[in-house]
Protein backbone atom coordinates (compact mmCIF):
# COMPACT_ATOMS: atom_id res chain seq x y z
CA UNK A 1 0.00 0.00 0.00
CA UNK A 2 1.71 3.59 -0.92
CA UNK A 3 1.72 6.40 1.23
CA UNK A 4 -1.23 7.98 -0.31
CA UNK A 5 -3.13 5.03 0.81
CA UNK A 6 -2.27 4.47 4.13
CA UNK A 7 -2.58 8.92 4.49
CA UNK A 8 -6.37 8.42 2.96
CA UNK A 9 -6.87 5.72 5.80
CA UNK A 10 -5.62 7.57 8.46
CA UNK A 11 -7.95 10.26 7.11
CA UNK A 12 -10.97 8.26 7.74
CA UNK A 13 -10.28 6.51 10.81
CA UNK A 14 -9.96 10.25 12.20
CA UNK A 15 -13.16 11.44 10.43
CA UNK A 16 -14.85 8.14 11.76
CA UNK A 17 -13.13 8.52 15.41
CA UNK A 18 -15.12 12.55 15.75
CA UNK A 19 -18.24 11.45 14.07
CA UNK A 20 -18.15 8.97 17.87
CA UNK A 21 -18.19 5.38 15.85
CA UNK A 22 -15.13 3.83 17.31
CA UNK A 23 -16.33 3.21 20.41
CA UNK A 24 -17.55 -0.34 20.97
CA UNK A 25 -21.02 -1.24 22.36
CA UNK A 26 -19.76 -3.87 24.80
CA UNK A 27 -21.17 -0.75 27.13
CA UNK A 28 -24.34 -0.47 25.40
CA UNK A 29 -25.54 -3.82 26.46
CA UNK A 30 -29.18 -2.89 27.25
CA UNK A 31 -31.06 -4.86 30.25
CA UNK A 32 -32.86 -8.07 29.17
CA UNK A 33 -36.35 -7.57 28.83
CA UNK A 34 -38.87 -9.09 30.99
CA UNK A 35 -40.74 -12.31 28.94
CA UNK A 36 -43.38 -10.92 26.80
CA UNK A 37 -45.61 -11.83 23.32
CA UNK A 38 -42.33 -12.82 21.64
CA UNK A 39 -40.52 -13.91 24.53
CA UNK A 40 -41.43 -17.34 25.23
CA UNK A 41 -37.89 -18.93 26.40
CA UNK A 42 -36.90 -17.72 30.13
CA UNK A 43 -35.03 -14.62 30.28
CA UNK A 44 -31.88 -16.24 31.71
CA UNK A 45 -31.74 -19.26 28.65
CA UNK A 46 -32.26 -15.88 26.47
CA UNK A 47 -29.27 -13.90 28.47
CA UNK A 48 -26.77 -17.09 27.43
CA UNK A 49 -26.80 -15.95 23.84
CA UNK A 50 -24.46 -13.37 22.75
CA UNK A 51 -23.94 -11.59 19.36
CA UNK A 52 -21.67 -9.41 18.39
CA UNK A 53 -21.93 -7.09 15.27
CA UNK A 54 -19.13 -5.70 12.86
CA UNK A 55 -20.23 -3.03 10.63
CA UNK A 56 -18.16 -1.70 7.56
CA UNK A 57 -16.26 1.28 6.66
CA UNK A 58 -19.25 4.41 6.73
CA UNK A 59 -21.26 5.29 9.55
CA UNK A 60 -24.23 4.32 7.80
CA UNK A 61 -23.23 0.87 8.12
CA UNK A 62 -23.46 1.40 12.10
CA UNK A 63 -26.87 3.08 11.74
CA UNK A 64 -28.26 0.05 10.44
CA UNK A 65 -26.73 -2.33 13.01
CA UNK A 66 -27.85 0.05 16.07
CA UNK A 67 -31.54 -0.26 14.39
CA UNK A 68 -31.46 -4.21 14.19
CA UNK A 69 -30.11 -4.14 17.83
CA UNK A 70 -32.75 -2.60 18.97
CA UNK A 71 -35.16 -4.65 17.02
CA UNK A 72 -33.60 -7.62 18.62
CA UNK A 73 -33.67 -5.94 22.03
CA UNK A 74 -37.36 -5.73 21.38
CA UNK A 75 -37.75 -9.87 20.64
CA UNK A 76 -35.98 -10.09 24.46
CA UNK A 77 -32.34 -10.57 23.22
CA UNK A 78 -30.53 -7.63 24.83
CA UNK A 79 -26.45 -9.09 24.56
CA UNK A 80 -25.98 -7.35 21.68
CA UNK A 81 -22.88 -5.70 21.18
CA UNK A 82 -21.74 -3.60 17.92
CA UNK A 83 -18.17 -2.57 16.62
CA UNK A 84 -15.98 -1.75 13.64
CA UNK A 85 -13.92 -3.92 11.39
CA UNK A 86 -10.92 -3.06 13.04
CA UNK A 87 -11.82 -4.16 16.60
CA UNK A 88 -11.59 -7.58 16.29
CA UNK A 89 -9.24 -7.38 19.29
CA UNK A 90 -12.33 -6.13 21.28
CA UNK A 91 -14.40 -8.99 20.24
CA UNK A 92 -11.99 -11.56 21.23
CA UNK A 93 -10.97 -9.79 24.56
CA UNK A 94 -14.82 -9.57 25.28
CA UNK A 95 -15.93 -13.21 24.71
CA UNK A 96 -12.49 -14.60 26.55
CA UNK A 97 -14.31 -12.27 29.41
CA UNK A 98 -17.45 -13.62 29.45
CA UNK A 99 -16.49 -17.23 28.85
CA UNK A 100 -14.41 -16.90 32.25
CA UNK A 101 -17.86 -15.64 33.72
CA UNK A 102 -20.19 -17.73 32.31
CA UNK A 103 -18.80 -21.24 30.71
CA UNK A 104 -22.34 -22.17 29.67
CA UNK A 105 -22.38 -18.52 26.95
CA UNK A 106 -23.19 -18.91 23.53
CA UNK A 107 -21.81 -16.65 20.61
CA UNK A 108 -22.88 -15.46 17.54
CA UNK A 109 -20.73 -13.43 15.25
CA UNK A 110 -22.44 -10.71 12.13
CA UNK A 111 -20.45 -8.85 9.69
CA UNK A 112 -22.26 -6.22 7.45
CA UNK A 113 -20.50 -4.96 4.49
CA UNK A 114 -16.33 -4.91 4.93
CA UNK A 115 -17.25 -6.38 8.93
CA UNK A 116 -17.96 -9.81 7.06
CA UNK A 117 -14.68 -10.51 6.68
CA UNK A 118 -13.96 -9.91 10.26
CA UNK A 119 -16.59 -11.97 11.52
CA UNK A 120 -15.10 -14.87 9.17
CA UNK A 121 -11.89 -14.68 10.35
CA UNK A 122 -13.23 -14.09 13.65
CA UNK A 123 -14.84 -17.25 13.44
CA UNK A 124 -11.83 -19.11 12.40
CA UNK A 125 -9.23 -17.72 14.93
CA UNK A 126 -11.86 -18.71 18.26
CA UNK A 127 -13.08 -21.83 16.56
CA UNK A 128 -9.17 -22.88 16.68
CA UNK A 129 -8.29 -21.95 20.08
CA UNK A 130 -11.38 -23.52 21.61
CA UNK A 131 -13.84 -20.84 21.90
CA UNK A 132 -17.13 -22.66 20.11
CA UNK A 133 -19.14 -19.97 18.11
CA UNK A 134 -22.67 -21.42 17.38
CA UNK A 135 -23.46 -19.21 13.74
CA UNK A 136 -22.37 -16.44 11.56
CA UNK A 137 -24.56 -14.11 9.88
CA UNK A 138 -23.39 -12.06 6.71
CA UNK A 139 -25.24 -9.02 5.87
CA UNK A 140 -24.37 -8.19 2.05
CA UNK A 141 -20.75 -9.50 2.62
CA UNK A 142 -17.89 -7.63 0.97
CA UNK A 143 -14.21 -8.38 0.68
CA UNK A 144 -14.48 -12.24 2.14
CA UNK A 145 -12.20 -14.82 1.26
CA UNK A 146 -14.22 -17.31 -0.87
CA UNK A 147 -12.84 -20.48 2.50
CA UNK A 148 -16.00 -21.72 5.02
CA UNK A 149 -15.26 -20.88 9.14
CA UNK A 150 -16.50 -24.46 9.81
CA UNK A 151 -19.81 -23.42 11.63
CA UNK A 152 -23.17 -22.84 10.43
CA UNK A 153 -23.47 -19.49 8.51
CA UNK A 154 -26.07 -17.67 7.40
CA UNK A 155 -26.06 -15.41 4.53
CA UNK A 156 -28.62 -12.75 4.14
CA UNK A 157 -28.92 -10.22 0.91
CA UNK A 158 -31.03 -8.21 -1.28
CA UNK A 159 -29.50 -10.29 -4.01
CA UNK A 160 -27.29 -7.61 -5.30
CA UNK A 161 -24.11 -9.13 -3.37
CA UNK A 162 -21.87 -10.29 -6.42
CA UNK A 163 -19.60 -12.15 -3.77
CA UNK A 164 -19.31 -15.76 -3.63
CA UNK A 165 -19.33 -16.48 0.61
CA UNK A 166 -19.45 -20.42 1.28
CA UNK A 167 -22.82 -20.51 3.29
CA UNK A 168 -25.46 -23.06 5.35
CA UNK A 169 -28.26 -21.21 4.59
CA UNK A 170 -29.57 -17.77 2.59
CA UNK A 171 -32.19 -15.39 3.04
CA UNK A 172 -32.98 -13.60 0.21
CA UNK A 173 -34.79 -9.67 1.20
CA UNK A 174 -35.42 -8.42 -2.65
CA UNK A 175 -37.11 -5.35 -1.50
CA UNK A 176 -34.24 -4.06 0.71
CA UNK A 177 -31.38 -1.65 -0.28
CA UNK A 178 -27.81 -2.63 0.85
CA UNK A 179 -28.61 0.60 3.91
CA UNK A 180 -31.86 -0.98 4.97
CA UNK A 181 -31.02 -4.69 4.88
CA UNK A 182 -30.23 -4.93 8.30
CA UNK A 183 -33.02 -3.36 10.05
CA UNK A 184 -36.04 -4.35 7.48
CA UNK A 185 -38.33 -7.30 9.13
CA UNK A 186 -37.11 -9.98 7.23
CA UNK A 187 -33.96 -9.41 8.72
CA UNK A 188 -34.93 -9.02 11.99
CA UNK A 189 -36.98 -12.15 12.00
CA UNK A 190 -34.36 -13.98 10.85
CA UNK A 191 -31.35 -13.08 12.94
CA UNK A 192 -34.24 -13.57 15.86
CA UNK A 193 -34.80 -16.63 14.69
CA UNK A 194 -31.34 -17.99 14.91
CA UNK A 195 -30.70 -16.46 18.18
CA UNK A 196 -33.57 -18.31 19.74
CA UNK A 197 -32.65 -21.74 18.33
CA UNK A 198 -29.85 -21.23 19.90
CA UNK A 199 -31.41 -20.91 23.59
CA UNK A 200 -33.71 -23.61 23.19
CA UNK A 201 -31.09 -26.21 22.07
CA UNK A 202 -28.73 -24.92 25.45
CA UNK A 203 -31.79 -23.75 27.53
CA UNK A 204 -31.76 -26.20 30.75
CA UNK A 205 -34.33 -25.28 34.00
CA UNK A 206 -32.81 -23.32 36.88
CA UNK A 207 -33.14 -25.31 40.24
CA UNK A 208 -35.23 -23.26 43.01
CA UNK A 209 -32.68 -22.71 45.60
CA UNK A 210 -34.89 -22.55 48.97
CA UNK A 211 -33.26 -20.16 50.67
CA UNK A 212 -31.66 -20.47 54.32
CA UNK A 213 -32.32 -17.67 57.00
CA UNK A 214 -29.80 -17.17 59.36
CA UNK A 215 -29.70 -14.93 62.51
CA UNK A 216 -26.43 -14.07 64.60
CA UNK A 217 -28.16 -15.18 68.45
CA UNK A 218 -30.39 -17.73 66.96
CA UNK A 219 -29.49 -21.55 68.44
CA UNK A 220 -27.51 -23.91 66.38
CA UNK A 221 -30.39 -26.74 64.82
CA UNK A 222 -29.34 -30.10 66.29
CA UNK A 223 -31.37 -33.17 65.53
CA UNK A 224 -34.04 -34.17 68.00
CA UNK A 225 -33.60 -37.99 69.43
CA UNK A 226 -36.76 -39.61 69.60
CA UNK A 227 -38.10 -40.61 73.32
CA UNK A 228 -37.49 -44.34 74.14
CA UNK A 229 -39.66 -45.02 77.45
CA UNK A 230 -41.79 -42.95 79.66
CA UNK A 231 -39.90 -41.49 82.75
CA UNK A 232 -40.64 -42.87 85.94
CA UNK A 233 -42.83 -39.64 87.43
CA UNK A 234 -44.73 -40.08 84.55
CA UNK A 235 -46.05 -43.59 85.22
CA UNK A 236 -49.41 -42.45 86.92
CA UNK A 237 -50.62 -41.71 83.76
CA UNK A 238 -50.19 -45.27 82.57
CA UNK A 239 -52.91 -47.80 82.62
CA UNK A 240 -52.14 -50.27 85.76
CA UNK A 241 -54.67 -53.37 87.10
CA UNK A 242 -56.87 -53.65 89.84
CA UNK A 243 -59.17 -51.43 91.42
CA UNK A 244 -58.97 -47.36 90.75
CA UNK A 245 -59.23 -45.18 93.71
CA UNK A 246 -59.58 -40.99 93.42
CA UNK A 247 -57.08 -38.21 94.03
CA UNK A 248 -56.92 -37.97 98.42
CA UNK A 249 -58.06 -41.58 99.14
CA UNK A 250 -56.45 -45.18 100.02
CA UNK A 251 -57.68 -48.42 98.09
CA UNK A 252 -59.11 -50.72 100.49
CA UNK A 253 -60.02 -54.48 99.60
CA UNK A 254 -62.95 -56.05 100.23
CA UNK A 255 -63.19 -59.38 101.62
CA UNK A 256 -64.18 -62.21 99.17
CA UNK A 257 -66.50 -65.49 100.52
CA UNK A 258 -64.98 -68.52 99.31
CA UNK A 259 -67.36 -70.98 97.82
CA UNK A 260 -68.58 -73.89 99.84
CA UNK A 261 -66.63 -76.87 100.19
CA UNK A 262 -67.78 -80.13 98.08
CA UNK A 263 -68.58 -83.10 99.81
CA UNK A 264 -66.61 -85.86 99.74
CA UNK A 265 -67.96 -88.50 102.38
CA UNK A 266 -70.79 -91.03 100.99
CA UNK A 267 -74.23 -89.94 101.85
CA UNK A 268 -76.01 -91.43 104.76
CA UNK A 269 -78.91 -93.84 104.37
CA UNK A 270 -82.30 -92.53 105.78
CA UNK A 271 -85.15 -95.17 107.10
CA UNK A 272 -88.43 -94.72 106.66
CA UNK A 273 -90.23 -93.91 109.39
CA UNK A 274 -93.66 -95.40 110.31
CA UNK A 275 -97.01 -93.77 109.73
CA UNK A 276 -100.10 -94.88 112.32
CA UNK A 277 -102.95 -96.46 110.94
CA UNK A 278 -106.59 -96.03 112.27
CA UNK A 279 -108.35 -99.16 112.96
Amino acid sequence: MSKRMWFSCGLLATALALAGCTLPCHKGYEKALENGVQCELPTPCRNRVHLFMVHGLTPSTHTGLNALRLQLGENGFAKVGIGEFYHAWWVKSEIECIRKNDPDARFVLLGYDYGAGVALSLARDLTAKGAAVDAVVLLDPKGCAPEPCGVHTLLITNGMCTERVPHSARVMVPDATHFTLPAHPTTVAAVADLLRNIAERHCEPEIEEVPVWSYPNAPEPHSVAPVRGTPPEWNFLADRAGPTRAIGTQTATRPVAKPPAVATTAPVPVSPVPVATKR
